[in-house]
C-alpha cells in the first residue's frame, strides 16, 4: 500500500509538471502571437515613419517651394522623425484651435533650403507648416482678458511667431514689457489708484517677484546684467513723471526718483550700459535723454535719438541697412521691406498688401516683426529678412509683443515616438 501510494504521488507529481510544462507553452505562444500582431498594426498604422521619400515629406517640399518660390528640387529632406501627436494639432496647436483628442501617428520634417531649415509636423494624411527652424529661437506675448477679475488684469501667454503652442505665463496683468536674456516686467492693477511693478524670468515657472509700488506706470526695462531694474513713475494722483532706478533683491523703498525733463511725456527707457536712456515727446516731436543713476544727483542730457538702444539694428552691415516703409499707390497703402545699399540701391525683400504701418522691431537681426492696421482691425506679421517670406500671424489676440526668448517647447523637440 505505501509502494502504491508513493507511486500515486509520483504520477501525479509528472502530471501536475507536464500542466504546467504545457501551461507556460501556451503562454508563451499567445504572447508571440500577440507581439506579432502588435507589431502588424503599428507598422500598418503609421506606414509613413522614417521614410525620407514618402509621399507626405513630397508634399512638405511641394509646399515649402510654393512659399519661397523656388523649384521643388532646390529642397533637401534633412530628417523625418516618426512622432504621436496627444490630438489632431500635429504638435503646433493655433490659440483657440480646437481639435480632436486622438493619438496621431505622424512625423516631424526638417527641410533645407539654400542656407536655412525648415520644420513640418504631419499625419499620414495632413501636415501643418512651422516655419524656419531659426524663427523658433523668438516668440510672442499677448494678455487675454479673465472675466469678473475686479481691478481689469488679465493672463500673459507666450506663444510661437506662427500663433501656435501658446503657454500661460502669468496671471494679474495689465500690461508688460519684455526685457533682455527673458525678463518680462509686469504692471499690475492693485485697486482704482494703484498698480504694482513686478517681474518674472522666462524658465522661473510662475514666480513672479514684486518690484515697486505706486499710482501708475510707464514702460519699464532691466539693465543687461539683470541687477537694476528702471521705469517711468507717478508716485501718486497729481503726481508728475519721474523715472524710477531700483536694485534687484533689495528693498523696494530703496530706490532712486529723478524727475522728467520739463514739460516732456515718457514714451520709451532703456539702458545703454550703466546710463538710462529715454525717448520723450514734446509738441509731436521726440526727444533722447540720458543720465548716470550712479551719480549723486542725475541731470539729464540731451542725445541723439539715434542713439538709443535698438535704433542701429537696421545698419545690417557696414554697405547695407534695413528700410521698413509704408507705401501708398492708387489709394491703396502697404509696407515694403527692402535692403538698401549705401549707394541707394534697393533690393526689395516683401510687400505687405493693404497694411497700415503702427511699428516694427528686429529680432535678433534676421526677423522683422511688423504691427499696424488690416481692415481696420489689429494686424502683425514677421518677415524673414534672409529669404523674404512673409510669416502672417494668426493669433486673434491684441496686446501682442516680439520676445526675444524661445518657446519652452517646439515641434522640433515634441517627438514622442521613435
Amino acid at each position: 500500500m505505501k509502494n502504491r501510494s508513493y507511486m500515486n504521488d509520483r504520477n501525479y507529481f509528472k502530471l501536475l509538471c507536464f500542466r504546467r510544462i504545457s501551461l507556460l507553452r501556451m503562454i508563451a505562444v499567445i504572447s508571440a502571437f500577440s507581439c506579432s500582431l502588435f507589431v502588424v498594426s503599428a507598422s500598418s498604422a503609421s506606414p509613413i515613419v522614417n521614410q525620407a521619400g514618402s509621399p507626405m515629406t513630397e508634399q512638405c517640399k511641394a509646399d515649402l517651394a510654393k512659399r519661397l518660390n523656388v523649384h521643388a528640387d532646390m529642397i533637401n529632406v534633412i530628417s523625418a522623425k516618426p512622432a504621436t501627436w496627444s490630438d489632431t494639432s500635429l504638435g503646433m496647436p493655433q490659440i483657440g484651435g480646437i481639435y480632436a483628442q486622438m493619438m496621431t501617428p505622424g512625423m516631424v520634417v526638417i527641410l533645407k533650403c539654400k542656407n536655412s531649415q525648415y520644420v513640418y509636423t504631419t499625419s499620414t494624411k495632413a501636415f501643418r507648416y512651422g516655419g524656419s527652424t531659426d524663427s523658433w529661437a523668438y516668440s510672442l506675448l499677448f494678455t487675454k482678458p479673465v472675466s469678473n477679475e475686479p481691478n481689469l488684469n488679465g493672463d500673459l501667454y507666450q506663444c510661437s511667431l506662427l500663433g501656435t503652442n501658446s503657454v500661460r505665463v502669468a496671471s494679474g496683468v495689465s500690461d508688460y514689457y519684455p526685457s533682455n536674456k527673458g525678463m518680462i516686467i509686469i504692471k499690475r492693477r492693485t485697486s482704482r489708484s494703484g498698480h504694482e511693478l513686478l517681474y518674472i524670468k522666462a524658465d522661473g515657472k510662475g514666480k513672479v517677484t514684486p518690484l515697486y509700488s505706486a499710482f501708475d506706470f510707464g514702460e519699464a526695462a532691466f539693465n543687461d546684467k539683470q541687477d537694476r531694474w528702471t521705469g517711468f513713475v507717478r508716485k501718486s494722483l497729481g503726481d508728475t513723471w519721474c523715472v524710477v532706478v531700483g536694485h534687484i533683491g533689495k528693498d523696494n523703498t530703496d530706490v532712486q526718483l529723478v524727475t522728467l525733463p520739463e514739460s516732456v511725456r515718457p514714451v520709451s527707457i532703456a539702458w545703454s550700459g550703466e546710463k538710462v536712456m529715454i525717448i520723450t515727446s514734446k509738441d509731436d516731436q521726440n526727444y533722447c535723454f540720458e543720465i548716470s543713476p550712479k551719480s549723486g544727483t542725475p541731470v539729464w542730457k540731451e542725445a541723439g535719438v539715434q542713439g538709443f538702444p535698438g535704433m542701429m539694428d537696421y545698419a545690417l552691415n557696414k554697405s547695407e541697412s534695413l528700410e521698413i516703409s509704408q507705401i501708398s499707390k492708387n489709394g491703396n497703402w502697404s509696407v515694403e521691406v527692402a535692403r538698401v545699399w549705401f549707394t541707394g540701391d534697393r533690393n526689395l525683400l516683401a510687400a505687405i498688401n493693404d497694411f497700415i504701418l503702427r511699428g516694427n522691431k528686429l529680432l535678433g537681426g534676421r526677423f522683422a516683426y511688423i504691427w499696424g492696421e488690416r481692415d481696420d482691425t489689429p494686424a502683425i506679421c514677421t518677415v524673414d529678412i534672409a529669404t523674404g517670406e512673409v510669416i502672417p500671424f494668426t493669433g486673434g489676440v491684441n496686446g501682442v509683443k516680439p520676445y526675444l526668448y524661445p518657446l519652452r517647447s517646439s515641434p522640433m523637440g515634441l517627438v514622442k515616438g521613435k
